[in-house]
């Protein structure tokens, strides 16, 4: 019996976080302009944007939660804005605890199938590590397993290398995808790990694994990604306590946290911030375990991906600013071919995937990885919004096998367009 196994056995019962906390949280779609719904993040959770030509209002729409405490206060203030706002939950508790109980009995029924990991449940860190761990065991002519370095709390942050030629054919590209950088986006870590079973396990195209090399980072924020499944479902950053503020506001934004326009943001400067950017660039060592990854191999690099949760939307550079870089039509282009695969095997209920600038569908942003990469040479980068349908970033674990293999189209199709334009 494999270890991952076992150790599933030993537990008992999962621990999840404390739900009670969000006990009659509202969720509201609020419409106003790029620069309006930015203002709202500083202060306001925004669990997501959809773009304005994505909505009935013809407006940027951003999902928020509002606390029974804070609701009146904040409804008026749309109100005084004229921005047209529809409550769509009325307590985010309830469907905190749907998830868990679907979790659950999705984690069981794979114990009971005899499968290390399944497609149908959101796992913990340990279990994903054990399971990288059995995959470099079980295929050491293709995997390499990593033990890049340890986030802030201790725990041991993974990666594998995916590669026919050991990374020593330095003539072949390479891809790097990274997932959960955003602690609560619970369904990118599903993601990256049929990534890796397409290459490793079901070789569904040899030609992708003997022409590239890949890197994939699972779980890039164990220490945020544990803390949302035992304490606070909602949590988004790391858990640092290195900055100013931190006793009351720990945690940093990893996706402000890169070195590309960093400190140019007033919203992102605030600790208590779900979008605080740090005390300095590269401060989360999560983060900077990203960036040596990048830069030691950045000369071969063609394709970044950083995975999050929701919106089924391919953003690329300039975040900042809206311009486009000296690539933006093969940038569009790329992304373009991924949507559209995965479009094609797409749930009927789920939006069509929007490929564009990150500033112009939703709104400026500095010190995300996809600038920062596009700025140190990789020539595609992306933010890769996976879909949520009606539950966001809580969707159901019963979605996940169709996320995982649509997203897998996608991602087969970056690497065959990478391969063409060799």
């Amino acid at each position: 019996m494999s270890r991952l196994v076992i150790g599933l056995l030993l537990c008992a019962a999962v621990v999840y976080g404390k739900h009670e906390q969000y006990e009659g949280h509202q969720l509201y779609r609020v419409a106003g302009s790029s620069q309006e719904i930015a203002l709202l993040e500083a202060s306001l959770d925004i669990l997501s944007a959809s773009p304005a030509a994505r909505t009935a209002s013809g407006k940027l729409e951003a999902l928020v939660r509002l606390s029974p405490e804070e609701k009146h206060a904040w409804l008026a203030y749309f109100d005084s804005k004229n921005m047209p706002y529809t409550k769509v939950a009325d307590n985010l508790a309830e469907i905190i605890r749907d998830e868990e109980s679907q979790n659950i009995e999705a984690m069981s029924a794979a114990k009971r199938s005899g499968r290390s990991i399944s497609w149908d449940a959101y796992y913990g860190h340990d279990e994903i590590n054990a399971h990288l761990d059995e995959l470099g065991e079980k295929y050491p002519d293709v995997v390499t397993v990593i033990n890049a370095g340890l986030s802030y709390e201790g725990r041991q942050i993974k990666y594998v290398r995916i590669s026919t030629t050991r990374f020593e054919n330095l003539r072949k590209p390479v891809i790097v995808i990274d997932a959960a950088v955003h602690a609560r986006e619970w369904v990118t870590p599903p993601v990256a790990l049929y990534i890796i079973n397409q290459l490793v396990v079901d070789v569904v195209n040899k030609r992708l694994t003997d022409g590239i090399d890949w890197i994939i980072i699972p779980v890039a924020n164990p220490d945020g990604y544990e803390y949302s499944r035992t304490e606070n479902r909602m949590w988004r950053k790391t858990r640092s306590r290195s900055h100013v503020g931190a006793d009351e506001c720990p945690g940093v934004d990893g996706n402000r946290n890169f070195d590309h326009y960093w400190g140019t943001s007033a919203a992102s400067s605030n600790p208590c911030s779900i979008i605080y950017e740090g005390p300095s660039a590269f401060s989360e060592p999560e983060i900077r375990l990203i960036r040596d990854v990048v830069l030691r191999h950045v000369e071969r690099t063609q394709l970044y991906i950083s995975l999050h949760s929701f919106g089924n939307m391919f953003l690329y550079a300039w975040g900042n600013n809206g311009t486009l870089p000296s690539n933006g039509l093969v940038l569009h282009l790329a992304g373009i071919r991924m949507a559209t695969a995965i479009d094609k095997l797409a749930l009927d209920k789920a939006d069509r995937y929007i490929v564009g600038n990150a500033a112009n569908v939703l709104y400026y942003t500095t010190g995300t990885s996809r600038d920062w990469t596009r700025a140190v040479g990789i020539p595609y980068t992306y933010t890769l919004e996976l879909p949520g349908y009606e539950y966001g970033f809580l969707v159901p674990p019963s979605y996940t096998r169709q996320i995982v293999t649509e997203t897998w189209a996608g991602i087969e199709a970056g690497a065959e367009y990478i391969l063409s334009s060799l």
